[in-house]
């Protein structure tokens, strides 16, 4: 028997275990009263902070080999920054102290690593960090409008130019955000404009301050100009905030007030008002949990519509708050424990519902990996990359339903990828990179406390994580050639796509500073700042920031590449993403049905559908299609053989009979 065949039925025999352990679980009905369980509302989710879990009798019959010892006095520095916490002396943003340098922030990584790696190069200025700390990109200030006096309508786009303004929005935010009753917006726009339009907006002001911000969003999308100061659609928004109701009245609104609070928080965001836009997004959720959102509400008293308008503002707030609270390294407003409401299923909906879906369970994913992995001590590689192997078990599901989203049943599409798929994949791929850094990290670490000293040897540290760092090189990669494509649309006021280019610019840097030959051929620093200096020349200043940032880290990483040669370190040398592909071909699978029903069973563990998987047959692909997941790296297949490679334990972390959201019965 095969390796792949082993690793294929070690699988499909703990998921065959997960639902022989719930029998009748799909079909058991909730008596009157009763809280709906966490694995109805949420689907179940993987668990990454456990060591180990006991499963069911018979479970270890069969274990997957070991294809590397490991070496069980290697540790890894998940996150190597020294306790107690960090804190630089700065103004930032106006702010009199300290500026606390989060754990898990990407910003304030780049002043962590400019720290670390200054003071181990003995550089003079170690604490000097990169300007965006001690300035605005785009100071905003606003003073509330008397409540006394009407509100400003002078200066609106027509009717017409509205409603454009109004659907270029949707079409920006409504994959991944849902922010408005198209239905109830659109009646209320029309009442806006077919009458006393003061009144209108006197009468029914929260409704106003959406329709201000809608204005603003739309501006920002569509109008971009370089010479400007103020960021995009600003006169629009801070007209908004000014008329924005007092706290003391807001809470009593209801939905619309969540909607209005959570598109300034995003707006805000947008500008890097990072910190406004938190205390924004948490105002939301506590309205929103006012009003039980995040609770099964019924759809018997309330109606089919409002509550699936409940569940898609709650989600929106979900992914809100994993996104930002993780940018500014918070703890999530939002615990998993308390939720009860539904997620649809990213199958037999919209593609629309579908991405929403994916978007929710990776955001899950992207915190629960921040919060298991990015300790501040050293971690047992052994426990590690249980872990990572754990999370790469949950990749390949969520591949799995990406390339269902790509290829939907009797497509023949010879479309580029639309703009929500583009969105996941990078996510995606943005997952596999943080899941996967603290190798670098670690590395990065060891070799820097290490210069000019004997070393150990490498060996028994790269030999079972060759195939992850690999792994995490090539979705860096991939990252930027999406991003670099031609023939798609680059995102410029949104900050996601500039974030996910910053992201992946340092992870190569890193890579190619620390192994020899890990990167060869395109030079992808270039292809970063490329990326960059597309959204400078449309207007965006924080992208700017972002590429001075790239090139004040480049200067360092240069520095200690020069250093690890003067010293004579020891090259470490790694498989290549090449030889990844070589090794892994999805189109080349002699077990392909075997594998796609293995994967299709994975969905029960991650989906609150009560659909069954085991009639589904696999679509037939066109060649386009085929060439566009190997275009966006996405393939189950290739995440099922790093699994191989990692080998494990006599039991995995992952656990089928237990719910990942603990505390609800």
């Amino acid at each position: 028997m095969s390796n792949r065949d082993f690793l294929c039925r070690y699988l499909q025999k703990l998921l065959d275990q997960a639902k022989n352990n719930q029998p009748g679980a799909q079909t058991r009905e909730l008596s009157p009263g009763s809280k709906r369980s966490a694995e109805a509302a949420f689907g179940p989710m993987v668990r990454f902070d456990s060591a180990s879990s006991t499963a069911s009798p018979g479970y270890r019959e069969e274990t997957l080999p070991l294809y590397h010892p490991i070496d069980h006095e290697r540790s890894v520095w998940a996150n190597p920054f020294t306790l107690p916490s960090r804190t630089v002396k700065s103004f930032y943003k106006g702010k009199t102290g300290w500026t606390w340098l989060a754990p898990t922030s990407l910003w304030s990584l780049t002043t962590r690593l400019s720290i670390m790696m200054a003071e181990n190069l003995h550089l003079e200025s170690p604490y000097r960090v990169p300007s965006s700390l001690d300035q605005e990109v785009y100071p905003l200030r606003w003073r509330a409008a008397p409540n006394e006096d009407p509100p400003d309508i002078s200066g609106l786009p027509s009717n017409d130019d509205a409603i454009y303004l109004f659907n270029t929005v949707k079409h920006h935010l409504d994959q991944h955000y849902r922010f408005f009753d198209e239905e109830a917006f659109t009646t209320h726009l029309h009442e806006f404009y077919g009458n006393n339009s003061l009144r209108k907006a006197t009468e029914d002001c929260l409704w106003f301050v959406h329709f201000l911000l809608v204005l603003a969003f739309g501006n920002a999308f569509l109008l971009r100009s370089r010479n400007s100061r103020d960021p995009p659609g600003s006169k629009y928004f801070v007209r908004a905030m000014s008329l924005m109701p007092d706290y003391t009245d807001l809470w009593t609104k209801g939905l619309m007030a969540v909607e209005v609070m959570a598109l300034a928080g995003l707006y805000l965001y947008s500008i890097d008002h990072r910190e406004l836009a938190n205390v924004y997004v948490v105002q939301a959720i506590r309205i929103a949990q006012l009003d039980g959102l995040h609770t099964d509400l019924p759809e018997e008293e309330l109606g089919f519509k409002t509550v699936n308008r409940c569940r898609n503002v709650w989600w929106t707030l979900y992914v809100m708050d994993r996104h930002i609270s993780s940018s500014l390294g918070l703890p999530m407003t939002i615990q998993d424990n308390d939720i009860t409401t539904v997620l649809n299923s990213t199958r037999g909906g919209s593609r629309h519902d579908a991405t929403l879906c994916l978007h929710v369970k990776l955001s899950y994913l992207f915190t629960s990996i921040l919060s298991s992995i990015y300790k501040n001590e050293k971690t047992e590689l052994g426990t590690f990359l249980e872990k990572t192997r754990t999370i790469l078990q949950t990749m390949t599901v969520y591949a799995r339903e990406i390339e269902e989203i790509v290829h939907p049943k009797n497509s023949a599409s010879v479309e580029t990828m639309p703009k929500g798929t583009r969105y996941i994949t990078l996510l995606y791929h943005q997952c596999v990179m943080i899941a996967t850094r603290p190798l670098l990290l670690s590395v990065l670490k060891e070799r820097l406390e290490r210069l000019g000293q004997q070393e150990d040897d490498w060996q028994s540290f790269l030999a079972p994580t060759k195939a992850l760092i690999s792994t995490g090189i090539k979705s860096a990669i991939k990252t930027l050639q999406i991003l670099s494509d031609e023939d798609s649309l680059l995102e410029v006021f949104l900050p996601f796509e500039m974030e996910v280019t910053y992201g992946a610019a340092l992870h190569l840097m890193m890579a190619k500073t620390l192994f020899a030959h890990a990167i060869e051929g395109e030079e992808y620093g270039e292809k970063a700042h490329s990326i960059l200096d597309e959204m400078i020349s449309k207007g965006n200043r924080l992208a700017s920031s972002r590429k001075t940032e790239l090139t004040h880290l480049e200067g360092l990483f240069n520095e200690l590449a020069l250093r690890i040669k003067h010293y004579g370190l020891q090259e470490l040398l790694l498989t290549t993403p090449d030889n990844i592909d070589q090794e892994v071909n999805m189109h080349q699978q002699p077990n392909f049905q075997h594998l796609s029903h293995m994967d299709d069973s994975a969905a029960h563990l991650h989906t609150p559908d009560t659909y069954d998987m085991h009639g589904y047959q696999q679509p037939q692909r066109m060649p386009n299609g085929v060439e566009l997941l190997d275009d966006i790296g996405i393939s189950s297949y290739e995440f099922l053989s790093i699994i191989e490679q990692i080998g494990g334990a006599d039991t995995s972390v992952l656990d089928p009979t237990a719910s990942p959201i603990q505390g609800i019965e």
